[in-house]
């Protein structure tokens, strides 16, 4: 075994068969060492190997992320982690004021756009004098260039861009009408009809502009149709060239990504405080903490809740609350799978789960009993009065099922190896589940597959019956959960996914975006939601409130409950 790759990953006993109980004996004194390892020769790490040249030095702050990013190209992913990683390279025409969830503010756009009157017409300014990370100017054609390349991804690729292919281009048809670029300070977006949701979608990391010239030379060009043979996509020639404060340097597969300082970052006001940031992949929290509380990293993106009292006591951390929960998890269903599509034993089934103790003992109370299908802090949200655990009600449900004992079970499955905010200890999530449901005569066949690529695209294609899965939200309206996230319908069709069918959600949620008026608006979204209310196609579990932990010596750190955090203002003082 290579005593340096138990050095780089604290705690990797729990994933790693050869490295179990290595950390007891080592901890205290490879602490500190692994502390100047990564200050001062920032090695490049591989899984179980030392490898690459040292990178320049500097400033250098290290942030533990509970998983490995996906791919490189922020259009390509859905996922947390490859957000959190983009957010701090990469620029949309707008974004998000940090620690807001809506409050707008341009970014490659000089303002806020001019919109039409009737709300098809999108007319942007593009900030002069921004250049990008390869030292192309960032113009109007450049932005039309994105544009163009999202609404045409081809349809091998739609399946990966949770925004872009929803969104953008809502299965093979795209929302847009045209895009144009009369000069080269102006970008026009035509929508073939109104969409109130539309600017806010444009601040999502998904959107960020990327050099053509990058994305040419890299292959992000749509002239491959197969994610794994795209250089811009797999850390290689284009990945992430955009322009924002920090520059794509390094992806280590399965180990860390690493990005260093834009020096000639256009927005000298919000350049980056650190040289270097390594976002290091530690799925396993209470590895995460000891890393933390030996100096190994700087800031933790989340910990299991339990772990979050353990660091409140530590004087040498503190603990960052990211406000009101901006995420929900859920125990999904397929409604075209056996026992689940049958709506008596789903309500039996929500019944059957302690929900209230499941927010305490695995996360710790942090956060609330989801009541409803979007999370308390989205606009419109509506409580549904769901229902909450009684076993007896379960039981009577069960015997008017229409299902004999012997049909009544399920093959649910929940991930292993990862840590997510919503779901951070997914194992102890899925056997407190599965004993409230097997307490009430529900069988249940556990299984477990590793989350990236196995769950996620087993669970998107269709293939489970009974899964745990969660939302981190992007904007606090009930689109970016209800339509976009889990229930419209791709191509007229539902979803392969959930295969839930219900045409008149989809007629509502579609008034509701083409609505200029609040109360069609809000009218529209409560129907919705109630109607889910009615059907449970899911069963909302909890909306938890993920906290940030870091050392003391961290400054300038501000949290944002959708985890798009720009770590440009971010400091560690000696």
């Amino acid at each position: 075994m290579n005593i340096w790759a138990v050095l780089a990953f604290p705690g990797m006993h729990k994933h790693a068969g050869a490295m179990i109980h290595i950390e007891g004996f080592w901890r205290p004194q490879m602490g500190t060492i692994m502390n100047i390892l990564s200050r001062v020769a920032a090695p490049l790490l591989v899984a179980s190997t030392l490898a690459g040249p040292a990178l320049a030095g500097g400033e250098t702050l290290i942030v533990g992320i509970p998983g490995d990013i996906r791919n490189t190209d922020p259009a390509l992913v859905s996922d947390t982690n490859s957000y959190y990683v983009t957010s701090n390279v990469m620029q949309g025409l707008v974004g998000l004021k940090q620690g807001s969830l809506t409050e707008i503010k341009p970014l490659l756009a000089s303002a806020l756009p001019e919109i039409s009157p009737d709300g098809l017409t999108y007319t942007f300014k593009i900030r002069e004098g921004v250049k990008f990370h390869d030292g192309t100017p960032v113009d109007a054609q450049a932005v039309k260039y994105n544009y163009e390349r999202w609404i045409n991804f081809p349809k091998s690729l739609q399946g990966n861009s949770y925004w872009s292919n929803i969104v953008l281009g809502h299965g093979s048809k795209s929302a847009i009408a045209a895009v144009e670029a009369p000069d080269s300070s102006t970008f026009i977006v035509r929508l073939k009809k109104p969409n109130s949701s539309f600017l806010t979608t444009q601040t999502l990391p998904s959107f960020a502009i990327a050099s053509p010239t990058a994305l040419k030379q890299g292959k992000g060009d749509n002239s491959v149709e197969t994610l794994a043979d795209i250089p811009a996509a797999q850390g290689g020639v284009g990945a992430m060239v955009g322009t924002g404060p920090f520059k794509f340097s390094e992806w280590s597969r399965g180990s860390q990504v690493t990005v260093v300082k834009n020096t000639d970052y256009w927005d000298q006001a919000g350049a980056a405080k650190s040289d270097k940031i390594v976002f290091r992949k530690i799925a396993d929290s209470s590895a995460t903490l000891n890393a933390l509380q030996a100096g190994d990293i700087d800031i933790a993106q989340v910990l299991s809740p339990l772990d979050v009292g353990t660091a409140s006591k530590d004087a040498n951390l503190k603990v960052v609350d990211r406000g009101k929960s901006c995420n929900m998890v859920q125990l999904d269903m397929n409604m075209t799978k056996p026992v689940v599509s049958n709506p008596t034993m789903r309500r039996a089934m929500m019944y059957a789960i302690d929900r209230e103790a499941i927010l305490k003992t695995v996360y710790g109370g942090r956060g609330e009993v989801a009541d409803g299908f979007v999370p308390t802090s989205f606009q419109n949200y509506v409580a549904l009065g769901l229902p909450t655990y009684n076993p007896a009600k379960a039981k009577e449900l069960l015997d008017q099922s229409g299902l004999s004992a012997e049909q009544r079970q399920v093959d649910f499955y929940y991930p292993s190896d990862v840590s997510r905010p919503y779901m951070p200890d997914p194992k102890a999530l899925f056997q407190a589940i599965a004993q409230n449901l097997e307490a009430v005569g529900i069988k249940v066949n556990a299984k477990t597959e590793t989350w990236s690529p196995n769950y996620l695209d087993n669970e998107y294609a269709g293939l489970y019956q009974l899964w745990i899965l969660g939302l981190t939200c992007n904007y606090a309206q009930p689109e970016d959960f209800l339509k976009v996230g889990l229930f419209g319908y791709i191509d007229g069709k539902p979803s392969v996914e959930f295969g839930y069918k219900n045409d008149d959600i989809q007629v509502w949620m579609d008034q509701a975006l083409a609505a200029t008026d609040p109360k069609t608006v809000a009218d529209k979204w409560v129907a919705v939601q109630k109607s889910l209310g009615n059907d449970l196609p899911i069963i909302p579990l909890v909306n938890s409130s993920p906290a940030a932990v870091m050392s003391a010596k961290v400054k300038g750190f501000v949290g944002s409950s959708n985890l798009q955090e720009t770590l440009a203002s971010v400091s560690v003082s000696e």
